[in-house]
């Protein structure tokens, strides 16, 4: 009797996957993810119509222009390995000077992209483009701070597997971008660093599976869910490089469902577009289907709902109480008097809306009693900062009462006295007096070394760089953040 084709019977319970928006953020708040960039998300779609947002083929576009202007004849190519075919590889290389006059500017950049990077809640990146606007917006995002990996850079290799042997794998939590097909660098472009014709890719592939450790960074990766946008899947050594990310452990080596040929799932969503005429896209989608991908046709707009549905909490976002919760701990308390909550709400919009700080602030009536002490005392014992906003009127109430104080935010302050790892970062407003014998006895309250930061203070010669005010604590907030 023939061999059955498989899928042929069991194929039939083949689903896609409806995404769950409360598994996933619960997924992206744990650290779980690892977010792949592809090409077709990083340019404004509205800046850059013709190329509707992929560089790979604004890349082509501009090299085929050059060309039809000085070449009779020339017929345009449409995928990125295919570009050179048939050229010398002598001649001055069309893509290295393209990309090395770039002015990478964050205006060019998505703003679909930009906003979800900004949330700061992925900080390991994949990046398949060989330009740097991905690098770009990190940099502005995190930093010094960040680590850039290049296939192609031996020693940043060495370096990444390095920190996650010293992180223990899957605790490695600092800021990091990776290559994953070579990146165009100025000054260097020969030999090539970055894939650019098939034979390149070949190599890059060969040094993925022969060369990359099994020890730390494949693992490390492998212990991670995917979250792949803007990935074009017709070159086909992206799909050659997602099959290695995606290939399964033996099942000694890791447990979790599996798709109906027994394969571990060890990928999750995908944000592409297949073209329904197309028969390898279809043949790609039933693959990704086996195994357990969940796929969205539309990345902008899926782009724009996770990152909603990350940071939303309005009234009738349903993850609303997550995201306060995650924005309650381990990161920043504001302790303040009742009377000043406008001045603490406009703190809390400055710090977690505009800069994705993760924020306490609750201008809700809890209640004294049990449900105030455990709640309020947990999250101080869980931030790592604790900014207590100081006014005249509680100057008044401490000049009144003394180290005797009885309050709801000299209580929040004597909880903050029990964190030793807090830091403290005390703010004046409205004429408050750091000086005072009044700010004597909020300091020996909250029991740590403090600089308060005067909010209303200007800068004593406006022509010179000095940060005073919110910049100077927005300043002192990032080191802090950065250091722990």
């Amino acid at each position: 009797m023939a061999r059955k084709p498989k899928g042929t019977i069991r194929g039939t319970r083949q689903m896609e996957r409806v995404f769950d928006e409360r598994a996933f953020a619960d997924g992206v708040f744990n650290d779980e993810y690892v977010l792949v960039v592809g090409s077709g998300v990083i340019l404004d779609r509205h800046q850059f119509p013709t190329s509707g947002g992929d560089i790979n083929k604004y890349i082509i576009d501009e090299i085929n222009k050059d060309r039809r202007e000085t070449q009779a004849g020339f017929v345009d190519h449409h995928n990125f390995t295919d570009v050179f075919r048939g050229t010398s590889l002598d001649e001055q290389d069309p893509i290295y000077s393209l990309l090395t006059d770039f002015d990478y500017a964050l205006s060019d950049i998505s703003p679909e992209l930009t906003h979800l990077l900004r949330t700061k809640l992925f900080k390991f990146v994949l990046t398949t483009t060989i330009d740097s606007y991905v690098e770009t917006l990190m940099r502005d995002i995190w930093g010094d701070e960040l680590r850039i990996v290049n296939i192609s850079d031996n020693q940043s290799l060495k370096d990444f597997q390095d920190a996650l042997e010293r992180s223990r794998l899957n605790k490695y939590t600092q800021p990091t971008l990776f290559y994953v097909f070579g990146k165009v660098q100025p000054g260097r472009p020969k030999p090539r660093g970055f894939v650019e014709t098939d034979v390149d890719a070949i190599k890059v592939i060969e040094k993925w599976l022969t060369t990359i450790d099994t020890k730390h960074i494949v693992p490390f990766l492998k212990s991670k869910r995917l979250l792949a946008v803007g990935c074009i899947f017709d070159d086909w050594y992206f799909r050659f490089f997602w099959y290695i990310l995606t290939r399964s452990f033996d099942e000694t080596d890791r447990e979790g469902a599996k798709d109906i040929d027994g394969n571990l799932l060890t990928c999750d969503n995908l944000a592409a577009v297949f073209d329904p005429d197309k028969p390898s896209d279809q043949q790609l989608k039933a693959y990704l289907q086996r195994r357990g991908v969940c796929m969205h046709n539309d990345v902008w707009s899926f782009l724009a709902h996770i990152s909603d549905i990350l940071t939303s909490i309005e009234d009738d976002s349903p993850l609303r109480q997550m995201i306060i919760n995650r924005r309650r701990s381990g990161g920043i308390f504001i302790s303040y008097k009742s009377c000043d909550v406008m001045r603490a709400s406009e703190l809390f919009c400055k710090l977690s809306r505009e800069r994705n700080l993760n924020v306490w602030f609750d201008n809700s009536s809890l209640q004294a009693g049990e449900e105030y002490s455990s709640v309020i005392r947990t999250a101080i014992m869980n931030a790592k900062i604790f900014i207590p906003i100081l006014s005249p009127t509680i100057a008044s109430e401490l000049k009144e009462k003394g180290y005797s104080i009885d309050t709801f935010y000299s209580d929040e302050w004597r909880w903050a006295a029990d964190n030793e790892q807090l830091i403290v970062l005390p703010i004046a407003i409205d004429g408050y007096d750091l000086r005072s014998e009044e700010n004597k006895i909020f300091e020996h309250i909250v029991g740590h070394q403090s600089s308060g930061i005067d909010m209303t203070r200007k800068p004593l010669d406006p022509r010179l760089p000095e940060k005073v005010g919110y910049a100077k604590l927005l300043e002192s907030i990032m080191i802090h953040l950065r250091l722990s």
